[in-house]
């Protein structure tokens, strides 16, 4: 695991720590082992709403973007090359020249294609393989080759397919996603007033949902912080608010006529259904008694007992080989929610 690595590295020196000076940690996560890290230094850039309130709840200093510099900076790779190499670009970005850079990367996450990447840039000083993964390190020369440049470029945000603007490392990073273009094409002209769009990612379905003029408001809420900041490009309509909140256990102060969703099902590489399962039931109680909640899921993923159990009334709108569209209306009281198995 991650927290053996980064324990090993420190304790056989492979990852020398800076006796002074702030130290970066770039997207860990609450599962990392950060106990051999001097906690009042620490500086963590994490943009997944829920690792970011979880790691700020054990009182250590968080922020979505880099703020250094810093003497030294762990990046933690994500599930995408591009954004990891983006993340390590930032970080020699905005380490002193000479501090350290450390890359930790569990296998499934292209950790050895990432030290390559890194020793044919920069060179690399230690390696540490344990656990399935790799943590290596590498100096921030005084300047940087392009190469890193063009790492930076590559994660950056950009316009895409249609012109919408995503970046590397969100949902769908390559164009709309089939299943949000095959709900937008079932949402019915009558959807009106207070709209929220649980996991908006960067927009796709709310951009389409803005085009009925009844739409009075349209909340997006998105736990990955650059989705929701692609978001915000793509859409311009005031009628839009972006709200960086983790949908699976968010309660706003208001309810809402309508609900929509294309609900996420990774955590990492294996399928969690779960997470659309505590959508469900986040969109049964922000709805109104009368409201209505239109929902896309891929067809293998078990969700009819749980909107069953959220909701008087659901039914299958549309099928494909790939996808299911559900509307549900009619939201049952909290205590019924959870009375039968999901």
């Amino acid at each position: 695991m991650a927290a053996s690595r980064l324990s090993l590295a420190v304790e056989t020196g492979a990852l020398p720590l800076p006796a002074q000076g702030r130290i970066g940690l770039f997207r860990v996560r609450p599962d990392h082992d950060l106990t051999a890290f001097p906690a009042e230094r620490l500086h963590i850039v994490q943009g997944f709403c829920p690792h970011y309130r979880a790691l700020a709840a054990r009182g250590l200093d968080c922020s979505v973007t880099a703020e250094g510099p810093y003497a030294a900076v762990l990046v933690a790779a994500t599930r995408s090359k591009e954004e990891t190499l983006g993340l390590i670009a930032d970080a020699l970005a905005e380490t002193q020249p000479g501090g350290l850079v450390a890359v930790d990367a569990q296998k499934t996450e292209g950790a050895e294609a990432l030290l390559k990447a890194c020793k044919r840039a920069l060179g690399v000083e230690d390696v540490v393989s344990k656990a399935h993964g790799k943590l290596f390190t590498l100096r921030r020369p005084e300047t940087l080759p392009g190469t890193v440049a063009g790492w930076a470029a590559a994660a950056a945000a950009r316009p895409g397919a249609g012109g919408f603007v995503t970046r590397p490392g969100i949902f769908s990073s390559d164009g709309a996603d089939p299943g949000s273009v095959l709900l937008a094409d079932h949402l019915p002209d009558a959807l009106k007033g207070r709209v929220a769009d649980l996991g908006a990612g960067w927009g796709y379905l709310s951009h389409r949902l803005l085009a009925l003029e009844a739409v009075t408001q349209l909340d997006l809420v998105e736990a990955e912080h650059a989705a929701l900041e692609s978001a915000r490009a793509n859409i311009t309509d005031p009628r839009a608010h972006f709200l960086w909140e983790d949908a699976t256990s968010w309660r706003p102060g208001a309810v809402y006529d309508a609900v929509i969703s294309n609900p996420p099902f990774h955590t990492g590489r294996a399928a969690d259904a779960s997470l659309g399962q505590a959508f469900i039931r986040t969109a049964a109680a922000i709805l109104k008694p009368g409201g209505q909640f239109w929902m896309v899921a891929n067809r293998q993923l078990p969700y009819e007992r749980t909107l069953e159990a959220a909701f008087r009334e659901v039914e299958t709108v549309a099928e494909t080989p790939a996808y299911k569209i559900f509307r549900a209306a009619r939201p049952a009281p909290p205590s019924k929610r959870g009375a039968r198995p999901t």
